[in-house]
């Protein structure tokens, strides 16, 4: 499976950042958006908490197997790069 990869930053308004890449099998930018955001709060952070994000293509790659089963799963995968 290629994925597209959304590179996404974070600022929390008690100044956290978060780094991290959304995978997904299509889509756009808003949809990479709204899979972080529903993945923000699964780890807690809510809309409130944000005081700047930003979800931006970055490239696209084959996905490994871990990927491939997020994705059908939740149709995303994250994978987790700074203060996650």
């Amino acid at each position: 499976m290629h994925v597209k990869v959304f590179d996404t930053h974070v600022r929390t308004r008690d100044g956290r950042y978060l780094h991290f890449d959304v995978l997904t099998n299509g889509g756009d930018q808003a949809q990479a958006s709204r899979f972080a955001g529903e993945w923000l709060t699964s780890q807690g952070v809510q809309g409130a908490d944000i005081a700047a994000s930003e979800c931006l293509f970055c490239h696209s790659e084959i996905a490994n197997a871990q990927v491939e089963a997020n994705i059908a799963r939740q149709g995303y995968s994250i994978i987790p790069l700074q203060g996650c």
